[in-house]
């Protein structure tokens, strides 16, 4: 069986302008995920898909892959979706550009029931979480058999008989059988994928199920000033960027 990751990356962002370049010990942010997905044993390839002719130059400027997709996407599985339709594969692992600090054995964990059970087809990462009210995480609660039953950027599930001390955060690295991953760009948006503004919501609407795979010391992703502080202090005592740099 063969996978390949595919980093989706776009220039624009809400909440953190052009972050996608943003400077980390030297390197754009989206340079240090692909080169540590490089060192994932379980991928074959490792490519950049992106709309920007800005990010594809300064990938091929760092040896990575670059696919160009359409400007028209709407989240990173679609652009991932028109990006794999010529590679050839069997499981695409969705790696999103804005974790800096992905361990490589993490992509390894998740990949891995793809491998080692053909009724899995999709999986995720998740992570313990305490950090309350936080919307730029995306919560989950599951199944009896560790399946997504939803996930949300709201506190899931809610405290009302106690508090929680713990949630599962989403950790975005995420294995999709090939035939998924095309099916995703025929389906059009569903409607609580859009109220939550959280493209997994898809899936789950149509009825695939997630499996999750609890990876620990999961570091934060890039989505605001205050996280590209704390990844920057982070990278300067990380010592996997010595492999790489």
């Amino acid at each position: 069986m063969k996978a390949v990751g595919i980093i989706p990356v776009r220039l624009e962002s809400t909440r953190l302008h052009e972050k996608a370049i943003a400077d980390i010990c030297g390197l754009p942010m989206f340079v240090h995920t692909c080169k540590r997905a490089e060192l994932a044993e379980t991928l074959d390839k490792v490519f950049l898909a992106t709309d920007s002719e800005l990010i594809a130059e300064i990938a091929r400027q760092h040896n990575i892959k670059a696919i160009m997709t359409s400007t028209s996407h709407n989240n990173s599985t679609e652009r991932i979706a028109e990006a794999c339709e010529n590679i050839d594969c069997d499981v695409i692992v969705n790696i999103q550009g804005d974790e800096p600090l992905l361990y490589p054995e993490h992509v390894d964990k998740i990949v891995d029931p793809m491998f080692t059970d053909n009724k899995v087809q999709v999986s995720i990462g998740i992570t313990r979480f305490s950090k309350q009210n936080s919307t730029s995480d995306i919560k989950a609660v599951l199944d009896l058999n560790g399946d997504i039953l939803f996930c949300s950027r709201n506190d899931i599930p809610c405290h009302y008989k106690g508090n929680i001390a713990e949630y599962w955060k989403l950790v975005f690295i995420v294995p999709h059988r090939k035939k998924w991953i095309q099916k995703y760009l025929e389906w059009e948006p569903t409607p609580i994928e859009t109220y939550e503004y959280n493209h997994f919501l898809r899936l789950i609407e149509h009825g695939v199920k997630i499996k999750t795979v609890e990876v620990s010391d999961a570091k934060i992703s890039v989505d605001t000033p205050a996280d590209l502080i704390e990844v920057r202090k982070l990278m300067e005592i990380d010592k996997l960027k010595d492999n790489y740099l």
